[in-house]
């Protein structure tokens, strides 16, 4: 008797990808934050008296680490979870060959167990694929939330600039009294603005940090239901004692 394999579970143990957003990863989009970091001097001078940090290297530092790497996780859960799949069908296949030339009591044990562990390990499956998708979903939530604050501090910086100037415009116009009135009025409302753009950014962040936690917290779930899942797997029943030995 001899059996042959339906799939090749091995075949899905391959290099991991990530599914890159079509405006490139999250460090790409935190990388036109970071350069932001130096700022002409008018916008630096604003930026000095709206805040007493620099918020580009703020941001920066939210979003820092390997998310590509992260990324490339889910594949390799989905791919673990096709490894399963597979196992368990070259499982089913050789259980069903065995069935046909094998008969009695013990074979009867065999075949119960064998049908035991494939449907075990296939059910394995479903819990990889949920934490592929939590993965996901985490990632793009980090992506969507970066891509909103690039967009947000670029705006901080035109603000910046534009205050910047202004301030400048009223220092070189103060022998005219009404130049240095109006120069740095413009500034000050630039300063406001700045200060609620700022908020904005943290607002983002804020919402970016929570669906990173749900995910976070769903995930764990299914990794300790999957520990779980591993330590329980079918026995084999005792020894078959034939009655005519």
């Amino acid at each position: 008797m001899s059996f042959t394999d339906t799939v090749e579970p091995t075949s899905y143990l391959k290099a991991p990808q990530a599914k890159e957003p079509e405006k490139g990863p999250v460090s790409d989009v935190i990388g036109a934050v970071s350069d932001l970091l130096s700022p002409s001097a008018w916008a630096a001078e604003a930026l000095k008296a709206a805040f007493d940090f620099d918020p580009f290297e703020e941001v920066a530092k939210w979003f820092a680490g390997d998310w590509e790497g992260y990324a490339k996780c889910a594949d390799a859960w989905a791919n673990i979870g096709e490894l399963t799949a597979g196992i368990a069908k070259n499982l089913d296949s050789g259980n069903g060959t065995l069935d046909q030339t094998w008969n009695g009591n013990a074979a009867d044990s065999a075949f119960v167990y064998f049908e035991q562990l494939a449907d075990k390990i296939e059910g394995l499956q479903d819990d990889f694929d949920q934490l592929k998708q939590h993965y996901d979903e985490l990632y793009a939530a980090v992506w969507a939330g970066a891509d909103l604050i690039s967009g947000l501090c670029k705006q901080l910086l035109d603000e910046a600039i534009i205050a910047g100037v202004a301030f400048a415009a009223g220092t070189l116009l103060a022998e005219t009294g009404v130049g240095l009135i109006a120069g740095y009025a413009v500034g000050a409302l630039e300063i406001i603005q700045m200060i609620k753009t700022w908020g904005r950014i943290t607002e983002a962040y804020s919402a970016c940090e929570q669906a990173v936690m749900i995910s976070v917290t769903a995930s764990g779930a299914i990794v300790g239901g999957l520990g779980t899942a591993l330590q329980n797997f079918p026995e084999v029943g005792g020894a078959y004692d034939h009655p005519g030995v």
